[in-house]
């Protein structure tokens, strides 16, 4: 099997919601609910958090991750995830893939990221890129992204695309925490 890595960007700032990725929702901090699922991961085989906030760090490290210090400057809005990826990759040996999860939500299935892998890395170089996308709206919704190593450094969409359908909400406010808590008490 390849390398398969995850990479969990969580900075500490949110301008929608303070805090966001370490807020308490249904008795754990936010982005413990992904790191709770990447670990159970078949695939996975170490995963990463690229933040620069001191209790994500101790949540990460406490959940078996690897921190990679966020430096200030890839903090500040608007950068994205893309330079935090290129960041983190700098820091570590090459993955042949990339797993990179949203620590903002806490819908993330084992069974989607494991799903989302297989699509890339048993697609015999078919498909380089694979996002979860929501099934109604067939936004992507940012919560999965698995890519082949390569494709962390292009810009823009490739040609060689898939996707999963999920439902899950993206996490901005405490209105998306509490419509996401009343799907999981209805499961």
């Amino acid at each position: 099997m390849k390398k398969v890595i995850a990479l969990i960007p969580a900075k500490r700032n949110s301008s929608r919601l303070p805090d966001k990725n370490k807020y308490p929702f249904m008795g754990k901090p936010l982005i413990s609910w992904t790191l709770d699922e990447a670990r159970k991961s078949k695939y996975i085989e170490t995963i990463y958090v690229s933040t620069d906030d001191p209790t994500i760090k101790q949540i990460s490290t406490d959940k078996g991750a690897s921190v990679i210090d966020r430096p200030y400057h890839l903090t500040l809005d608007p950068v994205g995830k893309r330079e935090v990826l290129v960041h983190a990759l700098s820091l570590m040996a090459r993955p042949d893939f990339i797993c990179l999860l949203q620590a903002n939500s806490p819908q993330i299935k084992v069974e989607d990221i494991d799903k989302a892998i297989e699509k890339v890395v048993n697609s015999g170089g078919t498909v380089k890129d694979c996002c979860s996308m929501n099934k109604d709206t067939l936004f992507t919704d940012g919560a999965i992204r698995v890519f082949e190593y390569n494709v962390a450094f292009k810009e823009g969409p490739g040609m060689y695309q898939s996707c999963i359908l999920t439902d899950y909400v993206d996490v901005h406010t405490k209105e998306d925490l509490e419509k996401v808590e009343k799907i999981i008490e209805d499961v």
